[in-house]
């Protein structure tokens, strides 16, 4: 649970009673009281240390006298089925349950504190962005999905509930004092107005299950999209709130996040979503569509008299009636053997590759319902790439001892996959970091990765051209496989070794990130690195994946 801010605390505490544990005093000699907070659902909550762990928790209180459905029922404890649930659970992004006791003719249920602001002062004070409204909501899904296999629902959703981590990264759920275990056998006392589904309003006229839950992440999700509370909208004749579609807030929004969100929080439990994977595969679907952008550029550099690069971009959609498939392919191939041979062999490379996997996607048209495995395919395409340099340099001997390194990207519903043979690179850029994705199969490389080289030193070794893996060379070639989450506001870069050699990790972040466009990007790049002795070819292909809309 996240601690409230002062605005909080004084809109609570003028309906609190006065709290019973005062600050600095002990519960079962471990739990030294910090703080009264407020008082919520009936029970004082307080911030305190567990002096056993050196953590800060909270403690939840009640009286005798306190009612709830379970001490008036069949258990004497009313912490006794939250305690349970969250102690089945036991998911890093659902609150962890610590204690649960009786002292001085009390109840007391210790919770960990989560780090982080609850999302409903999010909702006031800060503006979310729709592409992190989709990530928070896969995560919530995955902390629904824990609860849901297990039978339990939460049944009180709300933005008080859920918990924001102060970078923005990771969201948490708490709130369990009315969850409860399917199947539910007696009437609900309480609900969340707004926030609660149909069903909790008007008991017995649907069954209560884990679609209430969907209602609810739903209505929490029109909210941060739109910025309008439940509470602001109208309510039919049965009192049920009536939800606008979400065009009317946001009308350039994406029609199926539109489209999502009205079947989440659709009045019939039955037009909903009926659990909570379908929900978490229909998000997921949107970063699959997501469009993604590719800027590419080639140059001879200073010294060389011919370019033995090659590359190849595609950028494929497919759109019918009943599917929707978009992939694309990028390919750098930096060339070796001569200017006539190495051109050839790069040339090569990037027709072998994209013809099989582009022969692959093709099958996938007739076949809509198969899975496609891509790292399999990348293996396949870059072998068969190796195959036909081996042997044309056989049959022809001007072209003996040529070959090529290749890296070959494929990107498809929200990942890419990489195929690598080499020293060409790939790259992983988001806003704060550069991730060097592929190895280079390289001398000066190894001595790197061994610690037998520096940086500097690597920068000016005498042999830091000389690869010892590449195509063409043998008959057969190990090719190494990389796959990453291709998130939107995120880049891929390809590049030949002529970047690299003058251009350094940080100095390639600091122009794709700080860059107005990427086509300027790539010009900047190669700029850079002709001005610093350009002796290579440079090759460069950025790709970017649009922000969600």
């Amino acid at each position: 649970m996240s601690a409230p801010d002062k605005s909080d605390l004084q809109r609570s505490s003028s309906s609190a009673s006065e709290p019973n544990l005062e600050p600095g005093s002990k519960l079962r000699n471990r739990y030294r009281i910090d703080a009264f907070l407020e008082v919520r659902s009936g029970a004082s909550l307080y911030r305190a240390t567990d002096e056993v762990t050196n953590l800060t928790v909270i403690v939840k209180e009640q009286g005798r006298s306190g009612k709830s459905r379970i001490s008036q029922g069949l258990l004497k404890n009313p912490w006794y089925d939250e305690f349970t649930i969250l102690r089945s659970i036991s998911y890093p992004t659902v609150v962890k349950a610590v204690d649960m006791f009786e002292e001085n003719q009390r109840y007391y249920l210790i919770i960990e504190q989560l780090e982080g602001r609850d999302l409903g002062f999010f909702l006031t004070k800060e503006k979310v962005t729709v592409h992190q409204s989709c990530d928070w909501m896969i995560q919530l899904c995955q902390s629904l999905s824990q609860l849901h296999r297990r039978k339990i629902v939460h049944l009180d959703l709300n933005p008080r509930c859920i918990v924001v981590t102060h970078d923005f990264q990771r969201v948490r759920l708490t709130g369990f004092s009315r969850a409860l275990q399917l199947p539910i056998m007696f009437p609900l006392q309480s609900n969340t107005p707004g926030y609660s589904a149909p069903e909790l309003e008007q008991q017995g006229k649907h069954t209560i299950d884990e679609r209430a839950d969907i209602y609810s992440l739903g209505v929490i999700w029109h909210e941060l999209v739109t910025g309008c509370s439940p509470l602001r909208h109208r309510r039919d004749e049965d009192g049920l709130v009536i939800f606008p579609e979400v065009t009317y807030y946001v009308p350039d929004i994406n029609p199926q996040i539109n489209s999502i969100i009205m079947k989440m929080i659709d009045v019939e439990p039955k037009y909903r979503y009926q659990n909570i994977d379908e929900v978490k595969r229909a998000i997921l679907g949107l970063f699959h569509n997501t469009p993604f952008y590719a800027s590419f550029i080639t140059d001879v550099g200073m010294v060389r008299e011919a370019n033995e690069d090659s590359y190849f971009v595609q950028d494929w959609h497919y759109v019918s009636q009943t599917q929707r498939q978009s992939y694309g392919i990028f390919i750098v191939a930096d060339g070796m053997g001569g200017a006539q041979a190495g051109e050839y062999a790069s040339a090569l490379a990037t027709r072998d590759v994209s013809q099989v996997i582009n022969h692959r996607f093709e099958q996938l048209k007739d076949n809509p319902g198969r899975e496609l495995n891509i790292p399999e395919i990348l293996e396949e395409a870059i072998k068969k790439a190796n195959r036909s340099i081996y042997d044309a340099a056989k049959r022809n001997p001007q072209y003996q001892g040529m070959g090529t390194t290749v890296t070959a990207a494929v990107v498809y519903q929200g990942m890419m996959y990489m195929g690598h043979v080499g020293d060409s690179r790939a790259y992983l850029i988001a806003k704060q970091e550069i991730e060097k994705v592929t190895r280079d199969h390289s001398l000066v490389g190894r001595l790197l990765e061994i610690g037998q080289i520096t940086e500097e030193e690597a920068a000016v070794h005498p042999q830091r051209n000389l690869i010892y893996r590449s195509l063409g060379a043998y008959p057969n070639v190990e090719v190494d496989l990389y796959e990453r989450p291709f998130v939107p506001g995120n880049c891929l870069l390809l590049c030949s070794d002529g970047l690299v050699e003058h251009v350094k990790d940080p100095e390639i972040h600091q122009v794709v990130t700080q860059a107005k466009d990427q086509w300027r990007s790539c010009n900047q790049l190669v700029n850079m690195a002709n001005i610093r002795g350009g002796d290579d070819n440079t090759t460069i292909i950025i790709v970017y994946m649009d922000d969600l809309r």
